[in-house]
């Protein structure tokens, strides 16, 4: 295979990985470019079966929007947000008065955060129940991708993407667009995993970002130093985070048995809410060490700051 990076030639990773979350049927295998050393999953789910994928598999379709606005909108401080990895959430960087531009929004708690922080916010998915919770919330949302986007062009102060990159067919293609949703001197912050870390390795194929087959692109420094040479775009900062939710999210899925076709019930959110409420007294007790090694993870910003941490954020900009 040609590399949709770099244009290298490819050659076979793993083999027989598959959808270990919800169920989508099928095996897949990882190409990495022995050039830039980009990786890519094969075979690719086709951009017009995006909507299709996400609106029947992933897990949005559980959203508890009457939870959700019970709760409220709280953003962690500085602190927290340091102590547990969430530089990843991409949007925690408005400033109030942004207008904002936020693709791959998921249940929309993304846009109302936004909106706390004092932002003009738009968002963007493909997937069918995100747009029922973002109608049911009155917010500017836009069904489908950044590529037939219809919001106006070069009026954005900030477009984040949080975890989409690795989603999208055409990486380089994404960067461009986005661009052009920017005003000048516009900023662009995106956050990805990072195939670099040594975490992949030692996970093997229960990787918790194999994420088959929903992660298309899997990049490390030197395939995301090329994309970014491709964008005409400014890189103003890259460094690695790892959210401390990931790590424990990682030592429940390597636990877990799962079966190629089945969705694991650890991530059926409403399943799992169901038996919090009628688990065991063990069951409590192993929530509450996942909860301890949670508190300690503050670890993981080690690795992070050599470079290796389970996800780039990256922030570029518009030329003036």
């Amino acid at each position: 295979m040609v590399c949709k990076i770099c244009n290298g030639r490819t050659k076979l990773g793993r083999k027989k990985l598959y959808d270990n979350r919800h169920g989508y049927p099928g095996k897949f295998s990882i190409e990495t470019c022995s050039n830039c050393g980009f990786m890519q999953t094969v075979p690719q789910i086709p951009a017009k079966e995006l909507t299709s994928l996400y609106t029947n598999y992933y897990p949005r379709r559980d959203a508890d929007l009457e939870t959700m606005q019970k709760k409220g909108v709280v953003i962690p401080d500085q602190w927290k947000i340091f102590e547990y990895g969430l530089e990843t959430s991409c949007h925690y960087q408005t400033k109030k008065g942004d207008r904002v531009l936020d693709i791959g929004c998921g249940t929309c708690q993304s846009l109302l955060e936004i909106q706390k922080l004092g932002g003009e916010v738009y968002g963007i998915d493909p997937d069918k129940n995100s747009q029922k919770v973002a109608k049911k919330l009155k917010l500017k949302f836009h069904l489908g991708t950044i590529h037939n986007c219809k919001f106006p062009k070069n009026s954005f102060d900030l477009v984040t993407a949080s975890q989409v990159l690795e989603h999208e067919n055409d990486p380089i293609r994404f960067l461009m667009d986005c661009k052009r949703f920017l005003k000048p001197g516009g900023t662009i912050i995106l956050s990805f995993p990072n195939c670099d870390s040594p975490f992949r390795n030692i996970w093997g194929t229960k990787w918790l970002h194999w994420h088959i087959p929903y992660h298309l692109n899997h990049f490390g420094r030197k395939s995301l130093n090329v994309l970014i040479s491709k964008s005409d775009l400014k890189p103003i900062s890259v460094k690695t985070r790892t959210p401390n939710l990931w790590t424990i999210l990682q030592l429940r899925s390597w636990l877990n048995d799962s079966k190629e076709g089945v969705r694991d019930p650890m991530w059926d959110y409403k399943k799992t809410e169901e038996k919090k409420n009628k688990s065991k007294l063990s069951d409590k007790l192993i929530l509450g060490c996942f909860k301890i090694i949670e508190s300690l993870l503050i670890i993981n910003r080690v690795p992070d700051y050599l470079g290796y941490g389970e996800s780039f954020v990256v922030k570029l900009k518009a030329e003036d």
